[in-house]
């Protein structure tokens, strides 16, 4: 019986042990490109408050706002290497991991924000998985909201973005095929540092949300917005597997729960103030360049050139024949 005791107890320690290993509290160093006292900023305040009051404090997220992690290359290496646990990407962080992902970003491919929705709930469960296989955990998706095409001079179709300077992300492969499909002259610089290429004539063009260019004041430095958007931009928020793992499991679900919460209302909350941002660039003298019916089927036309010169590069052609049927099955369904 002595024995058996022994043998018991030690068990039972090492359960004891390995339960308060697992109640270790867990900082996530979490880094975002958004501007501290910016709208994404206070959302994630927010969120982190919810998941520090339910689960007790074990577990926080401190944030690193304004992109003092550096640019989202940059975040990924240093989430990589466990230096920081978590960020919220734009779809080209997501698509660096998981090329995937920009089908939700290709230029005129969806004609409202309803036809995005339907299309996402219907890939997100592949795309979760296909993240965790790269080692991160997929935590929601944080909309930019559509983008536009910011210029210092009108564009109202194709041929006037022939050779326009126009701010591109480095090594983006869709920027890449959307510049040469649309013959523009791409100029790849840091995101902290377009404002100043505009300032100095090195841009004369920029792409983005509303609310991301007016927070990134790159509204003080263009003329023209053409009125239709070129396309959606997505983002989403991603922690690393290996910080995932060393939450409790009722904590996990504590966290998935507040970012999905979260960022639902930020999707809500960007979309209204995104057109409030539309409205205000009027007031600041901002010309909304009108695109007659012709220069629109030109757009589509143009960039339809797009979508086949990807796959095998981010997609597959088996995955864009499924979101072509999909939004065929929304606009039936209209």
């Amino acid at each position: 019986m002595g024995k058996i005791a022994f043998v018991c107890a030690t068990a039972f320690a090492a359960a004891v042990m390995a339960v308060m290993a697992n109640a270790a509290p867990v900082t996530v160093k979490f880094a975002t490109v958004a501007p501290e006292g910016s709208m994404w900023t206070d959302v994630l305040k927010e969120i982190n408050s919810d998941i520090k009051t339910r689960t007790g404090g074990r577990v926080e997220f401190k944030i690193y706002p304004g992109g003092i992690a550096g640019d989202e290359p940059d975040v990924l290496r240093k989430m990589r290497v466990g230096q920081y646990h978590g960020a919220g990407f734009t779809g080209v962080g997501l698509g660096e991991v998981l090329g995937k992902t920009r089908i939700l970003e290709l230029p005129f491919m969806f004609r409202s924000l309803q036809e995005l929705d339907y299309v996402k709930s219907r890939i997100t469960p592949e795309i979760e998985a296909g993240l965790k296989e790269k080692g991160f955990v997929f935590l929601g998706w944080a909309e930019p909201g559509l983008v536009y095409i910011f210029a210092q001079k009108p564009i109202h179709g194709p041929a006037d973005m022939n050779g326009v300077k126009m701010w591109g992300w480095e090594a983006d492969p869709l920027a890449a095929a959307i510049f040469k499909a649309f013959k523009v002259t791409p100029v790849h610089i840091a995101l902290p540092d377009v404002l100043m290429g505009l300032q100095t004539g090195m841009l004369n063009a920029v792409y983005g949300p509303p609310l991301a260019a007016m927070a990134l004041q790159w509204h003080t430095k263009v003329k023209f917005m053409m009125s239709e958007p070129l396309t959606n931009s997505t983002g989403g928020v991603l922690v690393s597997k290996k910080t995932w793992d060393r939450m409790q499991p009722q904590d996990q679900a504590v966290v998935k729960s507040a970012f999905l919460t979260g960022l639902d209302k930020l999707t809500a909350v960007t979309r209204k103030q995104n057109n409030e941002a539309i409205a205000r660039f009027k007031q600041f003298g901002i010309k909304i360049v009108s695109i007659t019916k012709t220069d629109i089927e030109e757009m589509i036309k143009v960039a339809s050139i797009v979508r086949p010169q990807l796959v095998g590069k981010l997609y597959s052609a088996d995955l864009l024949k499924r979101v072509e049927g999909w939004l065929a099955e929304k606009r039936l369904a209209e």
